[in-house]
């Protein structure tokens, strides 16, 4: 039967759309002040603590998950944190979580810095809720953070003439000096080669109930 005679015959297929990725995007009306006491704190950090980049991530960059990764209990570090314990109300509420009267709370918290070429690979964060990044420094040019799609894994790619949100593989998401960015810890993200001479800068974070 062609398709022209079908339409004949049957009503209009439904399309139910399910499994939706909830990500999560805001910014801190005074990011600049803010920014600029972040950007002393880690210049600081970074010049007293050696990069922790496991040997096991593929993509090189300065990150200090693997030796300070606590930062959301220093004192430069107190106004960020109390802005993403607040946000991550926000992220939870929209995602009806039953909390059981417990408190969301940042069980780790760290700096990601990536020169010239720098990328990181794909990977996700188990044992946590929610996992969030905020941008202190993001040059022009700057290494895109991407999500993965859980469809990128299936056995068999069929061809695409045109790409939507049914078929889409990946995200990238070109983000600006702070913004946050929240999402569900097993999507699974990379971030892309990074162009840009200038640094780019960010504090991971991850929240767990």
């Amino acid at each position: 039967m062609r398709v022209s005679d079908r339409k004949m015959y049957e009503l209009p297929s439904t399309i139910l759309e399910y499994f939706p990725q909830t990500i999560q995007i805001s910014k801190p009306s005074n990011f600049e002040k803010l920014n600029s006491t972040l950007l002393a704190a880690i210049k600081e950090i970074c010049r007293t603590t050696p990069n922790s980049k496991p040997r096991r991530w593929a993509g090189n960059l300065y990150t200090t998950a693997g030796n300070r990764n606590q930062l959301m209990n220093e004192p430069s570090f107190s106004e960020l944190t109390d802005f993403v314990v607040a946000e991550i109300e926000v992220f939870a509420s929209i995602n009806c979580i039953d909390k059981n009267n417990k408190d969301l709370f940042i069980d780790n918290m760290w700096i990601n810095k990536f020169k010239f070429k720098d990328s990181m690979d794909q990977h996700c964060h188990p044992n946590s809720l929610f996992t969030g990044v905020y941008f202190v420094k993001v040059p022009y040019d700057s290494g895109l953070l991407a999500f993965d799609s859980p469809s990128s894994e299936q056995m068999i790619t069929p061809p695409i003439k045109e790409s939507n949100q049914y078929n889409m593989r990946q995200a990238g998401f070109k983000m600006s000096e702070g913004d946050l960015i929240i999402f569900n810890s097993h999507l699974k993200h990379r971030v892309l080669l990074h162009n840009a001479d200038e640094e780019r800068i960010s504090i991971g974070f991850t929240c767990t109930l």
